[in-house]
């Protein structure tokens, strides 16, 4: 059997609209808040939703170490435990163009597929970690309208 293989394929940075970040600020701070107290909130949200990405990787050859959970960033200071993981993952066929189960679903039975997920508080200057290696990833890029639709982000308390 051919070895497992994992391929970032992009980052792509979050599309922060003026509804987004909102939601987002309702959620976390609540919606009765005006004023200075509210523009303080939202740059909070927006420095929070500013630094999250969306990763996409092809995966080949999955066994059964696969774990989408194994996905994340080392973060220098901060115990393992807490480190910022793969979050609201979506597993696309391989040409990217459809999903392949609903989301939030466990992985395909397929060996080969595309998972796109998020991870908030991004470090370009980190690697991947994955179920079989750290990665290097490519600069983060403007998000494809394709993902936008797949995997929209949803605001998160």
């Amino acid at each position: 059997m051919a070895q497992p293989t994992i391929e970032v394929l992009g980052v792509y940075s979050v599309p922060v609209t003026n509804d987004l970040l909102r939601q987002q600020t309702d959620i976390l701070y609540g919606s009765d808040l005006a004023g200075a107290e509210r523009r303080d909130a939202e740059c909070q949200c927006r420095e929070q939703l500013e630094s999250t990405v969306l990763v996409e990787v092809l995966v080949c050859n999955r066994d059964k170490r696969f774990n989408v959970g194994d996905f994340g960033q080392p973060q220098d200071g901060v115990p393992r435990d807490n480190w910022q993981v793969a979050w609201a993952e979506a597993y696309l066929s391989e040409g990217g163009d459809k999903l392949l189960v609903e989301r939030w679903s466990d992985a395909p039975k397929a060996e080969s597929f595309r998972v796109a997920f998020f991870i908030h508080c991004w470090n370009p200057a980190a690697p991947l970690l994955t179920s079989y290696e750290e990665l290097r990833c490519p600069e983060v890029k403007e998000m494809p309208e394709r993902l936008q639709k797949l995997v929209p982000y949803e605001p998160v308390d």
